[in-house]
């Protein structure tokens, strides 16, 4: 327990303890920055704290800057980042958060509830109760898109039901059109069958007029013969000639007669049958030109007809087509699939690749800042500095050099560094000189750090060639090519080191060291233990050199082993390769995808072939039921037109919009559908979570209440806590109800500001902190000031449960904090007693006697 009055430094030993366990400055309440908690007038102030654990003790120190309101860290004498002592801290189970009675005497019963569970729950218990929270919110999301779509869905309906009478006279009138066009395709067809009809009996009867003519003149050769008779029979006798000139006179006229009637029935049969025939040829050409089109559509008509005569049932491939689409648009969907698991698959190796050699980086880089930490204090806080504030500079601001440049090999480590000076390693390059006077400013004048800085060279010389070509002498290679760097400090270390004209030899190169010196353009060189700096006079030209032995290296040993390197290059490579043949399958695939789609392209043409034979087969029947004469079709088209004429204010827009709502309808559906079995997903899942959540969640709150209601009765106070929901479905308005009863003659009643005191309130709060305490197991626990605002009578009550809760042998370490007590409390042999009194007036540690405050206490207690 410790007491002290207001203002000694009660708090400050909380501030300490939450402080040095990496604690965070909100939680306490007393300023959002570190440096603020340091003793106003000093620069710096210091932590330490000493953890008991199995297996040894653990020391945890922790050092603040004000000015730059920084912290060194130490563990058991180690320095080390704050993120080892969080993850300590976290492995030995302490939990560095606070639970303040006026806070939670504010908390509604759903906060209470969420508050309970973050403190005492299980990890997963606050995370299930989110979940469930959030799988509800989806629900209720669900649901309104489920009951939207179907009113939606039943609207549409709707009106398509009462467009579909419309729909169908559209339909009716277009069937009356359909046959209108067939009748007017097979009226010339008819017209030119009556034509050719009547033209076939019209050469009929010019044969019958050739026949009758050619018995006429059959029939006038017998006369012509007689005649003939006659004649001869008149020359012998010329008597009977003249006798009979009369006679034969009359014969020969009559003879005359018959002729000139048989000629003149003869001239008028032909010119009858010639005028017959013009004008039947004239009627003919009338009918040429509309039958000659009409004639080619018969033929073609007729010839199509008699290929589909026989036309078999293709609905059988047209469902095997279908059946063959379905599969391939299936095969397609899994493709698509396949895809999308491929470039997932390539861009979690990407991730993989990145985070590896993220890691790699961060790992060497903290191993040399630690060593820049142990070597160089100044130059390490204002590096911590550099971080924070970078975007105030324009150009290129590098950090030390000794943690950017990467040595290729730890065996040229040592070379590098013998060769560049640990002040300049330590030295921040800068690509602008104001950026750098800037920084100086900062660091150096404000912040009275001692640093070095350098400015890059204008022209960069990170690039220039090295002077000669010197592997005849054992030479491998030059300091430049033995470590990487960025480019202003590469040319900084060329340009003032000349690392690009220092060569590196081996072995050969120290025994042929006599005639190497002799090279005019070596001014400084390496072999495998030595450095050889060689000077020539000005005025004699006379060589004289200088070496000493290459130390190891201290700083730059830190860089990539040779060997996890080469494991890693494996592991990149190996990558690589499965990134190849992702994408090689990826081709792979999308050459498959293309020759379905060549396939579906296929089959859809044999598909609208089939489809347009059917649809040519059953127009020829139809037309093949019209009727077969003018008169009939003629009749016909007239019945039709007036059918067709009797549907008016229809359009085929009507039609479109009927279509484009079924079409509408049938998508509604199927997203109705999906969401239907996602909302059944989402119930289920709420199911599986609300079992997983609120089973153990009862648990506990039957175990707070038993805690909770043994403190109350343990204060002649009857009390209870239980899981209060007015709809168990609505997960977000779950809390946690706390009933109480401090006098005999009342009712339990919830705690409100209404029914209870201010003291009752913070006694009733407090109880339940204590019964959430009980439940939470940790190494030990600080109370600070709980009996703040309360009456004697209760404080009294809270003092006496906090000793029993505490000295039980099983229970935590506690931290009792209080300004105040009162009389004749109840005490245990398992408390320590701490006073704190600090002030102006205090004695010094050093001068402080405790045997002679002890004596000078007995001597006044004898007096009185």
């Amino acid at each position: 327990m410790i007491v002290g009055a207001n203002g000694t430094g009660k708090s400050s030993i909380v501030c300490a303890i939450c402080l040095g366990l990496a604690g965070k400055t909100a939680i306490l309440g007393r300023g959002d920055k570190v440096g603020l908690y340091v003793k106003r007038g000093f620069p710096k102030g210091s932590i330490e704290i000493e953890l008991c654990k199995n297996g040894g003790k653990v020391v945890i120190n922790r050092e603040i800057h004000v000015e730059n309101n920084q912290s060194l860290w130490m563990l058991n004498g180690r320095h080390c980042n704050q993120k080892a002592v969080e993850e300590e801290v976290c492995f030995c189970h302490y939990v560095i958060n606070g639970h303040m009675v006026g806070e939670f005497a504010k908390m509604s019963k759903i906060e209470l509830l969420e508050a309970t569970e973050k403190s005492v729950g299980p990890p997963e218990m606050y995370e299930y109760h989110c979940e469930l929270k959030n799988f509800r919110n989806k629900e209720r999301e669900l649901e309104n898109v489920v009951k939207e779509r179907a009113n939606f869905l039943e609207k549409a309906k709707q009106r398509n039901e009462r467009n579909k009478h419309d729909v169908n006279r559209y339909y009716e009138k277009k069937r009356h059109l359909d046959v209108i066009e067939l009748l007017e395709k097979k009226k010339p067809w008819v017209e030119y069958e009556t034509t050719r009809k009547e033209l076939e009996g019209i050469k009929r009867e010019r044969d019958e007029a050739k026949r009758q003519l050619a018995a006429l003149k059959q029939a006038q050769a017998p006369m012509l013969r007689k005649i003939q008779e006659i004649d001869n029979q008149l020359k012998p006798t010329e008597a009977q000639i003249k006798a009979k000139t009369v006679a034969i006179r009359e014969a020969s006229n009559q003879c005359k007669q018959k002729q000139d009637q048989l000629d003149r029935k003869h001239k008028e049969v032909r010119l009858h049958i010639k005028q017959t025939l013009k004008l039947k040829q004239m009627e003919e050409e009338d009918h040429q030109k509309r039958i000659s089109n009409t004639r080619r559509t018969i033929n073609d008509l007729k010839e199509e007809l008699a290929k589909v005569g026989d036309q078999p049932d293709v609905t059988p491939q047209i469902n095997a087509i279908n059946v063959e689409l379905r599969r391939n648009q299936e095969e397609r969907a899994k493709i698509e699939g396949d895809k999308a698991d491929l470039r997932r698959e390539r861009d979690n190796l990407y991730a993989e690749l990145l985070e590896r050699r993220l890691s790699d980086m961060n790992n060497l880089l903290n191993a040399k800042e630690e060593k820049l930490r142990d070597r160089h204090r100044d130059t390490h806080a204002a590096l911590q500095w550099l971080r924070q504030n970078k975007n105030q500079f324009t150009g290129n601001v590098h950090e030390p050099m000794m943690l950017v440049i990467n040595v290729r090999e730890h065996r040229f480590a040592k070379y590098v560094e013998t060769h560049i000076s640990f002040h300049d390693l330590r030295a921040f390059v800068f690509q602008k000189k104001d950026d750098m006077e800037k920084f100086m400013t900062e660091v150096r004048d404000k912040m009275n750090l001692k640093v070095n800085s350098i400015s890059a060279p204008e022209e960069s010389c990170s690039r220039r060639p090295p002077s000669r070509n010197i592997e005849r002498f054992g030479f491998f290679t030059y300091l430049r090519e033995m470590f990487d760097a960025p480019d202003e400090v590469m040319s900084y270390l060329c340009h003032q080191y000349k690392v690009h004209d220092v060569p590196v030899g081996n072995d050969q190169t120290k025994a042929m060291i006599k005639t190497v010196i002799e090279e005019p353009y070596l001014k400084v060189l390496y072999t495998t233990e030595e450095r050889y700096t060689v000077k020539r006079s000005f005025y004699s030209n006379k060589i004289s050199t200088s070496n000493s032995a290459v130390q190891p290296s201290q700083y730059l040993t830190i860089t990539v082993d040779a060997e996890e390197k080469q494991q890693l290059e494996q592991q990149l490579k190996t990558c690589e390769l499965k990134l190849k043949d992702n994408d090689e399958r990826l081709k792979a695939l999308q050459s498959d995808a293309a020759a379905l789609d060549r396939r579906d392209n296929e089959l859809l043409a044999e598909k609208k072939h089939l489809s347009e034979g059917t649809f040519f087969f059953w127009s020829m029947q139809a037309f093949n039921k019209l009727p077969d004469t003018l008169d009939e079709i003629d009749a016909m088209l007239n019945e039709e037109r007036s059918r067709a004429e009797c549907f008016t204010g229809l359009s085929e827009s009507v039609v479109e919009e009927y279509n484009r709502r079924e079409q509408e309808i049938n998508n509604l559906e199927k997203e109705l559908e999906e969401k239907s079995n996602a909302l059944n997903t989402y119930r289920q899942n709420i199911s599986e979570a609300k079992e997983r959540w609120l089973n153990p969640l009862k648990q506990l709150v039957e175990q707070i209440n038993g805690k909770f209601s043994d403190f109350f009765r343990s204060i002649q106070c009857a009390g209870e806590v239980d899981l209060h929901a007015e709809n168990e479905e609505e997960y977000d308005k779950y809390g946690i109800r706390i009933r109480v009863k401090f006098h005999s003659s009342t009712q339990l009643h919830e705690l409100t500001a209404y029914h209870q005191s201010g003291g009752e309130r913070s006694v009733s709060t407090m109880l339940y902190l204590m019964a959430l305490q009980e439940l939470n197991r940790c190494p030990f626990r600080v109370v600070d000031e709980i009996n703040q605002g309360m009456d004697p009578v209760n404080e009294r009550r809270v003092f006496d449960i906090v000793v029993r809760t505490a000295c039980k042998e099983t229970t935590s370490q506690y931290f009792f904090i209080t300004p105040k007590l009162l009389q004749n409390l109840q005490y245990a042999e398992e408390m320590t007693i701490l006073c704190v009194h600090n002030g102006p007036q205090m004695l010094s540690p050093n001068q402080w006697n405790e045997r002679t405050f002890i004596e000078r206490c007995l001597q006044k207690n004898a007096q009185t």
